[in-house]
């Protein structure tokens, strides 16, 4: 059998026998791990391809292990060669911690690699947000996930699991009266001086920094039942009735006794399925096209492909990223009075930003990725320039609505700067975006723009693909007339926008709104 497995920088080859989890190890750490039968199904007999999270670390040679899980027998060790590189494969986050990737697709830093101390002060603060949902929020709120998990099956942390998770049970049967109450527990626990970032109109995450070290999310998810069957924010849904979680009982974690579902085994079931007591750290939710379409409608649209971008921000591939302006940064600031109020929409690496700042002018960075304005503040400060790097998710109306009144009150009309934006987010999110530039330059103002056109490609070869739609320039204009703008100049051709073999037909626009 050992004779039939094989690495390659193309991925992983399993022999069709094998059936359990096999954890992926290089230099011996654990750093992704394969159900060969998920896969199997997927791909046949095609060897199973390196998580996309990985990539960017496989340049270089590298001791790979295959390793079950269950019983930790090592069925395979091969010497690979990624890429064209001559050192160690390393596998690392930014500290020098080993990473995994976690069940969602991500590299994240395990409990298995995180010490006794740490993994105390993170439960210290899942203790503290249970009592805050509890006491302050009036939620009947309990562990929930994995951590439910782990303290069920031997009461511990589990360790290829990487943060922590609660959730509540609704006293409403309304999405609407759902959403109002999971937003309200955010504004409470904010109040309280919790870090908060909104995932959905039904969950939000906990920020916290256990010892000062890295960032560790405690998710909240709201569970409810809907004509009579439950559902659990993000994805579960099952026949489990209200008398399975309350009135709310405990559990041991870490010799913890911590608030539980009243039947915590019923739960786990409805979550993960009757074999939820077998450990697979590749575990994959599978719900079903119903349940998506439901969640999705009732309370999933304000974080749209912020995931992504999150990912790529945080990633080397965006170092690849230039940092000197655009051809397009350029041609706008030949057009700008000096001294203007400019709101760069969709700042990403701030490179337009900061160059911008340098040529006199007032900037405020806008983008929905907090590692967007991270990076952007950073190039800042090597500029020795001042930006303000702001929040702004198109895809929350509440969001939208909220700066765009912030900003239709500022003191002189301020001009708008959206590059490769409008081809980068969904219709309804472009519609919004129309509303807040108007809500904006209601009294006066310039809207630039530029954008990838239906004549272009698709293919994206600098840079991982990302969702991308192609515009016709004539439906985006008439858009902008129907929402109150008036476009002012139209320029289209290529040349606009070339990097590194890609040269888009591009589109730009100039918009006037009052």
């Amino acid at each position: 059998m050992r004779r039939r497995f094989a690495v390659s920088s193309h991925g992983i080859r399993v022999p069709a026998g094998v059936q359990d989890v096999v954890d992926v190890r290089i230099a011996g750490e654990r750093v992704w791990s394969i159900n060969p039968r998920r896969e199997r199904h997927r791909l046949g007999l095609r060897p199973v391809p390196w998580p996309t999270a990985l990539t960017p670390y496989l340049d270089g040679v590298a001791d790979v292990s295959l390793v079950r899980h269950a019983s930790g027998e090592t069925v395979h060790e091969q010497r690979v060669s990624f890429g064209t590189g001559t050192t160690p494969v390393s596998v690392v986050d930014a500290s020098g911690h080993p990473v995994a990737v976690d069940k969602a697709g991500h590299l994240q830093r395990m409990f298995d690699r995180t010490d006794e101390d740490l993994t105390a002060d993170v439960l210290d603060s899942v203790e503290r947000v249970l009592r805050d949902l509890r006491e302050a929020c009036g939620l009947d709120a309990f562990l929930a996930f994995g951590c439910l998990l782990g303290a069920v099956r031997d009461g511990h942390v589990i360790g290829h699991d990487c943060d922590a998770d609660v959730s509540y049970l609704s006293r409403h049967t309304h999405p609407f009266d759902i959403i109002r109450e999971n937003r309200r527990a955010a504004e409470t626990m904010k109040s309280l001086g919790w870090r908060i970032t909104r995932m959905s109109a039904g969950d939000f995450k906990i920020w916290t920094r256990p010892g000062g070290g890295r960032r560790v999310g405690i998710d909240v998810f709201a569970a409810f039942h809907v004509d009579g069957r439950f559902f659990m924010v993000p994805s579960v849904s099952g026949d489990l009735p209200r008398t399975a979680l309350l009135p709310v009982g405990e559990v041991t974690l870490e010799g913890r006794r911590i608030p539980a579902p009243a039947q915590p085994e019923a739960l786990l079931e409805t979550t993960y399925g009757p074999g939820w007591r077998v450990p697979d750290p590749s575990f994959e939710f599978e719900p079903s096209r119903a349940t998506v379409r439901r969640l999705n409608g009732w309370l999933r649209n304000n974080r749209k492909h912020l995931r992504h971008w999150g990912d790529f921000y945080g990633s080397r591939a965006a170092d690849r990223v230039p940092a000197t302006p655009s051809p397009f940064a350029t041609w706008v600031a030949g057009r700008l009075e000096p001294g203007q109020e400019v709101l760069d929409v969709g700042c990403g690496t701030g490179r337009d930003a900061v160059f911008l700042a340098e040529q006199g002018h007032r900037v405020t960075a806008l983008d929905g990725s907090p590692r967007a304005l991270q990076r952007s503040r950073r190039l800042a400060a090597e500029r020795g320039v001042r930006i303000r790097p702001t929040p702004l998710n198109l895809n929350d109306l509440a969001s939208a609505l909220t700066s765009g009144a912030r900003f239709a009150h500022a003191a002189r009309p301020p001009e708008i700067y959206a590059r490769f934006l409008l081809d980068a987010i969904e219709p309804d999110t472009r519609l919004t975006f129309w509303r807040w530039c108007r809500m904006v330059q209601r009294r006066g103002g310039t809207t630039y723009l530029e954008f990838r056109t239906w004549q272009g490609t698709l293919r994206a070869r600098a840079f991982p693909f990302h969702y991308r739609t192609l515009l016709d320039p004539r439906h985006v204009v008439a858009e902008i007339e129907r929402a109150g703008g008036t476009v002012v100049h139209r320029s289209i051709g290529t040349g606009l926008a070339a990097f590194d073999g890609e040269d888009p037909r591009i589109c730009r626009l100039v918009v006037r709104w009052s």
